[in-house]
This record gives C-alpha cells, structure tokens and sequence, in this order.
C-alpha cells in the first residue's frame, strides 16, 4: 500500500432531491467517501432529511495517496431490505488543485449524483480541503525570513528588494498587433 503524504478534510453539508426508484427518498441517507480501496469515511444516518438531507458532518481525515485521481461520494439509503446506492459522484483530484489556488484552500463544492444507470439524482453538498507536509508538490508555506534591522535599512536605501508576481493568462486570439494581420482572426 502507498503511503500518503497527503489527506482531505472533509464536511459533508447537505444533498438535494434524492430519488430512489423514481420516488422521493424518506429517511435514512448517509455518506461515504472514497479515495482508495484501503480508505473511506462516512457519516452518520439523517433519520428525517428525506429527500433533502444535512448532515454538517465533518469526517475523519481521509489519506490521499499520490496514485489517486478520482475522489468518490456516494449517497446511500437504508431500506428494509439492506443498503442502496440513490446517488454517486466522482471528483476529479484536479479540481482540488486548480492552477493558481493556494495549498490548504477550502473549497465549497455541489456536484451533481448518478444514480446506477447513469441518471441525475440530486446534488450533494460539502466542503474539503487538502491537507499535510506535501500536498501533490504543494508543500506547507515556510516560516517567514527573518531579516536583521540593519539589512532592511540597506535595501530601503538602495531600491532593491523582493517582487512577486503572478503570471496572467492572455486570452486566445488576444489582438498584438492592432490591426497589423498580427493575431488570430485579426487582418487588415
């Protein structure tokens, strides 16, 4: 088994419209979060949510490890006649880390549910967030440097310092030439 090197904390808030055989569920969901065979999570029974559920529930840390692509949270019904899946989704661990959100981001996210033959089923609702030492690459923010007085007052005196810049993406067939047949789309 890998070690994980990372972990998502997880709240399960709440789901909306769940069916189960073309009918409004009664009572009795709960949750279960995937992210690899050996590690799921899950939270309590909503005895009277119905078909609206909420749980508010906060979910042990679940391991992360770096193999794993797919989250998966699954919606399921206690019926009297055992357990049944009314809704699945699976998320993607890329939408956890988009290209410029910063490590340890809480992310409030719906995702809409499939019911086994692929139908929608709800919305299930929940927050989480990636957290450890090293996250996919992200490593935790280092302590700040601590810089003596003396130095300060140098690079005030100089001009010099640190910058820190965030790269922004330039829309496709973004017009450089003005005009000039340079670009996409643009000619004279």
């Amino acid at each position: 088994m890998e070690k994980a090197t990372c972990s998502l904390e997880i709240t399960i808030l709440s789901a909306e419209s769940l069916r189960l055989d073309g009918r409004s569920v009664k009572k009795n969901t709960f949750v279960i979060v995937t992210s690899d065979s050996n590690n799921q999570r899950s939270t309590s029974m909503d005895k009277d949510g119905g078909s609206y559920p909420s749980w508010n529930e906060k979910l042990e840390p679940l391991p992360l490890p770096n193999s794993v692509n797919l989250i998966t949270v699954e919606v399921q019904c206690k019926k009297s006649s055992g357990f049944r899946t009314v809704g699945t989704c699976k998320i993607p661990v890329s939408d956890l880390m988009a290209d410029y959100t910063p490590a340890h981001y809480l992310h409030f996210l719906s995702y809409r549910l499939r019911d086994r033959n692929g139908e929608r089923n709800g919305i299930i609702n929940f927050s989480i967030r990636m957290v450890g030492s090293q996250c996919f690459g992200w490593s935790v923010p280092p302590q700040p440097l601590r810089i003596p007085a003396a130095a300060k007052q140098k690079n005030a005196a100089s001009g010099s310092g640190t910058a820190l810049g965030v790269p922004v993406p330039v829309p496709y067939g973004y017009e450089h030439g003005h005009g000039h047949g340079h670009g996409y789309g643009y000619g004279v």
